[in-house]
């Protein structure tokens, strides 16, 4: 199999930042090939503000970083203050803003052009609240699925409610997208509800 760039570059920001959560022993950082996806999709909004929900140690915040246009905010949110002084203190991105709290007091500042939904709070039914910060057109992505066929055999022939929700939404035009053979994301634009 060949190797391209694309499947195999890091960016500098993204490499500091990586090492930053392995000496914090943290493992639940966004994959390189989510990563690679989100500093695509944050790179084609060229106005207004992104959004990431569950910032962790910066890993997903600094792939986005590295892409970002020059007149995009940049907003994370995590619930733990000790992740968020250090990301802050790592990653001094000057369009960037890390906060601590709940990502539904993050809200306000919308609308958003895209949003990354990281944490699992954020994925339930209760971040319905996203599309309403979604600006049309605006893109929404969660990672962190397992694709059906590598389900344990006790959820096979189950319902998802997740992805029921996400995939099915009336104001959504949503995909569940490969990132690797074993996990899977989804990506959904904002409808006009005039549709």
């Amino acid at each position: 199999m060949l190797t391209y760039r694309s499947n195999t570059f890091i960016p500098e920001l993204v490499s500091v930042i990586k090492k930053l959560a392995e000496n914090q022993s943290f493992d639940g950082s966004c994959t390189d090939a989510a990563g690679r996806l989100l500093a695509v999709l944050s790179g084609q909004v060229k106005q207004g503000k992104i959004l990431e929900i569950g910032t962790g140690f910066g890993v997903g915040s600094a792939w986005m970083l590295s892409a970002i246009q020059p007149h995009v905010q940049f907003v994370s949110v995590d619930l733990e203050e000790h992740k968020v002084k250090l990301v802050r203190n790592n990653l001094n991105h000057p369009q960037a803003t890390f906060m601590c709290g709940d990502w539904k007091e993050v809200i306000k500042f919308g609308p958003f052009q895209f949003v990354f939904a990281d944490a699992a709070a954020a994925k339930t039914i209760e971040g319905e609240l996203l599309i309403d910060i979604l600006e049309v057109g605006g893109l929404l992505f969660m990672d962190d699925f397992t694709p059906e066929e590598h389900w344990p055999e006790q959820w096979r022939g189950k319902r998802d409610p997740l992805r029921e929700f996400w995939l099915n939404h009336e104001n959504l035009s949503a995909t569940e997208i490969y990132l690797t053979p074993t996990s899977s994301a989804i990506l959904a634009a904002k409808n006009n509800k005039n549709r």
